[in-house]
């Protein structure tokens, strides 16, 4: 399991149950995201040999950057912790698509040339930073005085320090040359808008320096409305929101026996009804996962016809790789006596972990992982 995953799934561990509420964000959205950075990665590349960066004023370019920066599926309150793995792959399709624009004003020693996306970028990077935060916190609100297991305090030391290093490359950046005023207070609304959340997220050492170089900066400004909303950023970082309640998993759901492992969770999982196979449930995986061996053994008996092969196709990973994987629709997984048809999978090598990913569980009305049980609840 990569690094990435597994503090996911430590963290998932220290909270209370996984619970799939009207916040959920849909996979499909990140599907979408994840092609748009493929398309505009593809047109940055080809910058380095025209010189000409892919600009917002190209309405093709503004398609792929509005569907990567939007965050108007933000706006209605804390995303499940099942959906962290989202945000964190999102964030890493902003990195990739900003960093273009940063790259490029740094190259031309003025970063105001590309302030448009670049202002794009950072509130949308502020935005799902916020989410993340408040997305673990209203777990950890659900089972207040817990102690996490040491897995789960280092993942979330990790997570912690990773958000606040983007949250200080922001401060960073208004410092940048050729940025107007009205650029610098508009990101700096966005910073005092997602300050008391960082507030309560953040360590008290972190938000100390973060505040100390907020004010530092202020001070060195001569313009008397800048200079205020800075320090009003510095005194937001001292006041924390209140708890978050978290979402509720919803009653009436049928429960399946997971075994636990160094994986993960792991479940049995009927094939085609001809091969049974212990699966992890990986809500990070967009599509069910198979190894080619066990491709392999399903076609070989005839439970695989040629004309489930789809073809091939390019994801893009949390580390920002291009992966290619031939693509199969399976008749039906079985899972616990619930049968999902035409569920959509991709080949691994031989002898990787199946994963039963989100191509499954997004077909159920609601999906909970209840840790205190080790049960897979589905609520169809």
């Amino acid at each position: 399991m990569p690094p990435l995953r597994q503090a996911i799934a430590a963290i998932t561990l220290l909270c209370c149950a996984t619970a799939a509420g009207a916040a959920s964000l849909d996979p499909n959205r990140i599907a979408a995201i994840d092609q748009a950075t493929i398309e505009f990665l593809a047109r940055a590349a080809q910058a380095r040999k025209t010189g000409e960066v892919p600009r917002q004023s190209d309405p093709a370019v503004a398609r792929l950057l509005d569907t990567v920066f939007d965050t108007g599926d933000l706006s209605h309150g804390p995303v499940p912790d099942a959906d962290l793995h989202l945000l964190i792959d999102w964030l890493g399709r902003l990195t990739a698509v900003g960093r273009v624009y940063i790259d490029a004003g740094r190259a031309a020693h003025d970063v105001g040339l590309f302030g448009t996306e670049l202002g794009r970028f950072f509130d949308a990077a502020v935005a799902v930073e916020e989410a993340m935060a408040d997305c673990m916190m209203a777990q950890l609100d659900a089972r207040p005085g817990a102690t996490p297991a040491p897995a789960g305090q280092r993942a979330l030391v990790n997570v912690r320090q990773g958000i606040g290093k983007l949250f200080d490359n922001v401060i960073d950046a208004l410092r940048a040359p050729g940025l107007t005023v009205e650029w610098v207070l508009e990101r700096v609304a966005h910073l005092r808008a997602s300050a008391p959340t960082m507030a309560r997220f953040l360590l008290p050492a972190e938000l100390a320096r973060q505040r100390a170089k907020i004010a530092q900066l202020a001070a060195s400004l001569h313009e008397r409305t800048l200079r205020a909303s800075l320090y009003n950023l510095a005194e937001a970082l001292a006041t924390p929101a209140p708890p978050i309640a978290a979402p509720e998993p919803e009653a009436g759901g049928a429960e399946i026996a997971l075994d636990a492992n160094a994986q993960g969770y792991r479940v049995s999982v009927r094939i085609n009804g001809a091969l049974t196979v212990k699966f992890v449930v990986d809500s990070g995986a967009s599509v069910v996962v198979l190894p080619k061996d066990v491709v392999a053994t399903l076609t070989g008996s005839g439970a695989l016809a040629p004309a489930d092969t789809l073809g091939r196709d390019t994801y893009l990973t949390a580390d920002g790789k291009k992966h290619h994987g031939t693509r199969l629709m399976l008749r039906e997984l079985d899972v616990g006596g619930h049968i999902v048809r035409n569920v959509e999978a991709s080949v691994a090598p031989e002898h990787a972990e199946p994963l039963l990913g989100q191509s499954f569980l997004s077909k159920f009305k609601s999906w909970t992982l209840d840790n205190r049980r080790h049960a897979l609840i589905i609520a169809e």
